[in-house]
Order: structure tokens, then C-alpha cells, then sequence
């Protein structure tokens, strides 16, 4: 028979161990929150500005982004935001079209292109380059 102050002794070696093994916090998800701003381009669209405005609560991130131009496209919400390794990416509607979003992070520019769909067919393509100018 195993002593009892052994078996607590092993659960809470075994606990321990459970919480060292959780993968590490991706530096990503802190250095992306904030607001960025920057030009887009297009050859089919006049030439903006983007601002990107990230926030994290607990595990919920709260995303917008806003067009500026002449004449700015009515946007929608932020949807399906997400952080994998130093990539974004995002989905929103602009217009009557789905626009998705990819940008990579490195050094301390958000570098990206966004495709925007509408029947089935990429319509309108876009690259943007953004910087942090609020924490």
C-alpha cells in the first residue's frame, strides 16, 4: 500500500510539472496591441490610410480598423482575428466585398496585403504598411 502523504506528494510534483509544460506566451500577442497607422496601395483603388486599433481582454481581442481616403468605403466589423507566430490576419467587410487581411510583424512594422472577394472573384487587392503610434 502506498502512503497517503506519498500519493500528495506525486499529484502535486505531477501539477507542478503540468503548469511548466504550457507553451509560452507568444511576445507577439503583447507587442500587437495598440494602434497602428499607415498608407494602403492599390492599382484599383485611389491610395488611404489605415488605423488598426488592437486591444486584449483576458483571452477576447477587441479589433478595429478604419479606412481613410476621399471617399472611405463603409467598413464592418473586425471578424476571426488572429495571432499565429508574428502573422495577423482578419476578415471584414468593406463595402459589398469580404476583405481578408495578412500582415507579418517585424521590426516594429505591420507589413501586409489584404484581398477583397465579391461574387466569388478577388475584386480589389491591397498592401499596407503600418506603424505603432500608441501603445
Amino acid at each position: 500500500m502506498i502512503p497517503p502523504a506519498l500519493i500528495a506528494t506525486g499529484l502535486a510534483l505531477t501539477a507542478g510539472g503540468l503548469s511548466a509544460q504550457q507553451p509560452p506566451r507568444n511576445p507577439v500577442t503583447t507587442e500587437i496591441v495598440g494602434t497602428w497607422e499607415g498608407p494602403y496601395q492599390s492599382e484599383m483603388v485611389p491610395p488611404g490610410a489605415l488605423k488598426l486599433t488592437v486591444a486584449r481582454s483576458a483571452n477576447t481581442w477587441q479589433v478595429t480598423l478604419e479606412i481613410h481616403a476621399d471617399q472611405p468605403p463603409a467598413a464592418g466589423t473586425v471578424r476571426d482575428f488572429k495571432v499565429e507566430g508574428n502573422t495577423i490576419s482578419w476578415a471584414q467587410d468593406v463595402a459589398d466585398m469580404n476583405c481578408v487581411s495578412t500582415a507579418t510583424l517585424a521590426a516594429g512594422l505591420l507589413k501586409g496585403s489584404a484581398d477583397c472577394w465579391q461574387n466569388g472573384a478577388v475584386v480589389v487587392t491591397a498592401s499596407f504598411l503600418l506603424e505603432k503610434k500608441k501603445p
